[in-house]
Formats: C-alpha cells, sequence, structure tokens
C-alpha cells in the first residue's frame, strides 16, 4: 500500500461553504495530532487563492475590485438581499499563479464547495465571468502535480466537473443542487442518492490517473475524509475514534449507498 497523503491543498473562493472545509479539517487536525508521528508523517496544509487576500465566507467584493456579484442570480428568493455582516475570513497561503510558477506538489486537492461556485461577476461592461474561473482554470494545470487523490465536498464536484476531469467517472454533489449540477456535466456518472463515492481511475477512466472522492452536501464532507482516512491512515478503528473523539455520529454509509437523508428528504 503506498504511503498515507502527507500534503494537503485547498482552494477557497468568495461564498465558499464554511463547514465543508471545516468539518474535514477538524478531523484532520484531531488525525495528525493524536494518530501521527509529527516527524515521521507530517501532515500539512495549505490554502491556495486567487489572490493572498483574505477570502470570505459570504459573497463580499473585495475592495479593489471593479466588479460586482449577480447576486440576485444567486439569492432569486431575496432578489439578491443577503447578510455580509456576519462573515468569516480565512488567509491564502499562496495563489494559483505563485504554485503553478514553482515545483510544487501536493498529495490531495480537497475542493469545497457552497454559493460562491455557482456565483457570478458582473463586469463594467456588462460581462458576467464565473466567480470560481480562476479554480476552474488551475485545476487541470494542477492535476498531473496530485500523487493521490482529489476530494469534493457538496458543489465542489460541481466545479471538478465543468473541468471535464470528472467525465465518465462516477461522482455524488449536493442532492439540493443535485438536478442543475448533473445538467451542467451530463458527462458524470452521478450518484444522487450516495453520501459519498470513491471512483478509481482504473475503473471509471483515465483522464486523471488518481482517486477521486466525492460527497453529498455540506456535513458529508466529514462521512468522506473519515472514510478516506480508514483507507489511507490505519483502517477503520482510527477513523472511529476520530469520530468519537469529535462527538460526531458518523453512521458509516458504504461508498456508493443509498444515504438514508436521501430516502428522507429527496426520494421521489
Amino acid at each position: 500500500m503506498a504511503s498515507p497523503p502527507i500534503h494537503y491543498l485547498l482552494p477557497i473562493f468568495p461564498g465558499f461553504q464554511l463547514l465543508d472545509l471545516a468539518g474535514p479539517l477538524d478531523i484532520l487536525n484531531l488525525l495528525s495530532t493524536v494518530h501521527l508521528d509529527p516527524e515521521k508523517q507530517p501532515l500539512s496544509l495549505t490554502f491556495i487563492a486567487e489572490s493572498l487576500d483574505p477570502v470570505p465566507a459570504k459573497p463580499i467584493i473585495p475592495r479593489d475590485a471593479n466588479w460586482t456579484f449577480d447576486l440576485a442570480e444567486a439569492y432569486p428568493k431575496t432578489n439578491g438581499i443577503t447578510n455580509t455582516t456576519f462573515n468569516e475570513y480565512l488567509q491564502p497561503d499562496t495563489t494559483f499563479a505563485d504554485f503553478l510558477k514553482s515545483d510544487s506538489k501536493v498529495d490531495v486537492l480537497l475542493i469545497p464547495g457552497g454559493v460562491g461556485t455557482r456565483l457570478k461577476r458582473v463586469h463594467p461592461d456588462g460581462s458576467k465571468t464565473f466567480n470560481i474561473q480562476s479554480l476552474l482554470d488551475f485545476i487541470p494545470k494542477a492535476a498531473p502535480r496530485i500523487s493521490t487523490a482529489i476530494i469534493t465536498v457538496c458543489t465542489g464536484s460541481d466545479a471538478l466537473a465543468q473541468t471535464g476531469l470528472l467525465n465518465n467517472r462516477r461522482a455524488t454533489t449536493n442532492m439540493t443542487r443535485f438536478k442543475e449540477v448533473a445538467a451542467r456535466s451530463p458527462k458524470v456518472r452521478w450518484a444522487d442518492f450516495a453520501r459519498w463515492v470513491r471512483s478509481l481511475p482504473s475503473e471509471d477512466g483515465d483522464a486523471v490517473p488518481i482517486e477521486i472522492w466525492t460527497s453529498a452536501g455540506i456535513s458529508a464532507g466529514m462521512d468522506v475524509t473519515l472514510a478516506f482516512i480508514a483507507h489511507f491512515y490505519g483502517g477503520i478503528e482510527v477513523a472511529r475514534s476520530l469520530a468519537k473523539a469529535l462527538e460526531y455520529d458518523w453512521r458509516e454509509i458504504a461508498e456508493g449507498a443509498r444515504d438514508p437523508l436521501y430516502e428522507k428528504h429527496f426520494a421521489a
């Protein structure tokens, strides 16, 4: 078995979903503290973004930006009205451009979702661009430098799918957003009922010759992370001990299995 992954790269963008990354990262924080030798397995994390400016969890426009967000499209029920005064920021460690200029390599790319994955930016001439266009440009260029896996949480799989790297591979995504995500990327073998999916290149195609682990919405990121840990870091008991320490009621739903949450809220 290959050595457990050490370095995690996590892209952030305005409008990321906080729990998409906070849940998995807190599990990995505990793993690195309790279960891994800091000298032999020095787990590391790099936040990467479009610029080095702090990145808001809400759709807040940078001070020097010459564009605005199309909030009416993102929040149609409120005609674009949203609270931006209750917000969290994360500080990037590097930028997409600087990473690509370097010879840096990573083991795992972990892509969160959130409203930012579907936000559009409106420019002075009236044209619109995707809020995550810089991320969509970055992923295919960075993919050859990823040694172990790509993990997505929620609509992070929507972003990955838009790059074409999920074509012909199994995946899942946010259940509430499933229909629009699946319609946008019909070449992906979407599983609307799954809590999490592990796609192997040998079985699903080799556009990216690494594993791709995707999860359903938000809290499902914790499930895919625990499953990932069970696979790469010592087995199911390690993952169970982490879930217990975090007092998380991990249901241990099998890979690709029907999520009871789907049956409760989304099944026809």
